[in-house]
């Protein structure tokens, strides 16, 4: 009877070693190389790489990555584009959201509306007193929860291949069963220091090739981005809360985004499979007014990898836009 015991018992103690072996390689091989700000608000500390200055005159540009990933994201899709577009002084910020990246993961609440007011009280911290927000996936719940509920910072919004409306899936909440396995109280703590990060290291390319199809990867994506640092257990069990609860909080908060008043654009593919472009891309398109849609035919969840003319074009519209009702308040 006591081997029937022992055996699983041992396999779980060598799963735990390598699970934390593996947290402290990534941990120590990439440590942070932003900058940590408090929030002043409630102490969170959220980790972001800031670039450029705060401008009078000018909006400053927020990032929001997606789920399973980090602040360089848009670092690695944009790159020396922005400086070459808006100059080395434009104001970025590209931030990790709570439990992502190096950020950490506060107690409580972590909807899109949460992480919208702490981000927004960071950014404020860093002197973005008015923002052209750019969201992706995930990020794009957290973009609009920012356009809906601080209109005053917010100049523009855009989403790319956003998640922001209900969509059908009563199982798991309509994602991956292993969202929902870390989501669950105790079960949760011991799948994410057991079994996903000696699971799921070496499945990291398939996943990179999931997002960009039907495109092929782009060489050294899952390199830069350090992707392997979502398999942490902590980080892991965040992403999955994130992803396992955005259904139930997009049900409820879908219809707010008829009061966004900014200038939108939306860039999706139409072949996105992650994130499926008829049910958000179209529900943006169709609550809020004047809101502009661009389409990638052929393009999959990472146009702003893909197509990163595109985004930049959509920033640029937003921000000489700002500029023109600022000038138009200036003169009345």
């Amino acid at each position: 009877m006591i081997w029937f015991l022992f055996v699983p018992f041992t396999v779980a103690c060598g799963l735990f070693v390598i699970t934390r072996l593996g947290t402290l390689y990534l941990e120590r091989a990439y440590p942070p190389f932003g900058r940590k700000v408090v929030n002043p608000d409630d102490g969170a500390v959220v980790h972001l790489v800031e670039r450029g200055k705060p401008h009078p005159d000018r909006p400053s540009l927020l990032f929001i990555h997606g789920a399973s990933s980090n602040h360089r994201e848009f670092i690695i899709a944009l790159g020396n584009y922005l400086e070459t577009r808006f100059g080395p002084d434009q104001h970025c910020l590209f931030v990790d959201r709570p439990g992502q990246g190096d950020s950490v993961r506060w107690p409580g609440d972590h909807s899109p509306r949460v992480q919208a007011d702490r981000l927004m009280a960071v950014a404020r911290e860093m002197g973005a007193d008015r923002c052209v927000v750019v969201g992706h996936s995930w990020g794009g719940s957290v973009a609009a929860q920012m356009a809906v509920h601080h209109q005053a910072q917010v100049a523009g919004a855009v989403f790319v291949a956003p998640a922001t409306h209900p969509w059908p899936g009563e199982r798991f909440q309509g994602v991956d069963w292993y969202y929902a396995v870390a989501d669950t109280p105790v079960i949760g703590w011991l799948f994410t220091r057991l079994i996903t990060l000696p699971v799921a290291w070496m499945q990291i390319g398939a996943g990179v090739e999931t997002v960009f199809a039907p495109a092929p990867p782009k060489q050294g994506y899952a390199k830069a981005l350090l992707a392997r640092m979502v398999l942490r257990p902590k980080a892991f069990r965040a992403n999955a809360q994130d992803v396992h609860r955005l259904r139930t909080f997009v049900i409820a908060e879908a219809p707010s985004y008829r009061t966004i008043s900014c200038p939108v654009r939306i860039i999706t593919g139409d072949q996105d499979g992650v994130v499926w472009p008829h049910i958000h891309s179209d529900g943006l398109e169709r609550d809020i007014e004047g809101a502009e849609k661009i389409v990638i035919e052929g393009g999959g969840h990472m146009p702003h990898q893909t197509h990163p003319d595109l985004l930049l074009d959509a920033i640029n519209d937003l921000i000489e836009r700002d500029w023109t009702i600022a000038g138009q308040r200036e003169t009345a």
